[in-house]
């Protein structure tokens, strides 16, 4: 009947037969084995497994492959050629390759499109940042706070930050 030790050890017995034990854990199993017999037993079949697994792994000859590439050429010399057919799109295709002029009149006119679509507008033209920037520094009642503005007159846009001294900023 399995014990736990049986149930710990199972796992170590196939490192057990390979003869390459952890320290401790492969010293606990062994001693283990000398005492369980179903474990014995067990390690008796897998000592029983691994001598027929050598014994089937006995070297196989290398095929011989001389005859292998003639037999491929007279194969291929042997089959008929067959008619290649063209793909399904070609006879629309080729109309249109075999008049040049339409081909460059379509390229360029496609050209002109993308030329058209990416060029840049005057909008986007000038630069993010255009315009004349103002800044203020306003005076308050308060002596530990500054105030500064930012303002664009251009674009409608001003910022306010309001500092405080560095000497109220190191008592915090």
């Amino acid at each position: 009947m399995p014990t736990l030790g049986c149930l710990w050890s199972r796992p170590r017995l196939e490192r057990l037969v390979d003869g390459s034990p952890d320290a401790r854990p492969g010293r606990l199993a062994i001693a283990h084995v000398a005492r369980c017999a179903d474990c014995r037993a067990q390690v008796g079949q897998l000592r029983r497994l691994r001598s027929l697994i050598r014994e089937a792994q006995a070297p196989v000859p290398d095929p011989d492959w001389s005859g292998f590439w003639p037999a491929v050429s007279r194969r291929i010399a042997a089959e008929q050629p067959r008619p290649v057919r063209d793909a399904w799109w070609m006879p629309y295709w080729k109309p249109v390759w075999g008049h040049p002029r339409v081909v460059l009149g379509s390229l360029a006119v496609s050209a002109l499109v993308v030329a058209l679509v990416l060029w840049p507008s005057p909008e986007t033209a000038k630069p993010a940042l255009a315009g004349t920037v103002q800044v203020q520094d306003v005076s308050t009642a308060d002596p530990d706070r500054s105030v500064m503005v930012y303002s664009n007159p251009d674009d409608d846009v001003t910022v306010i930050w309001v500092f405080n001294s560095p000497e109220q900023d190191e008592q915090s």
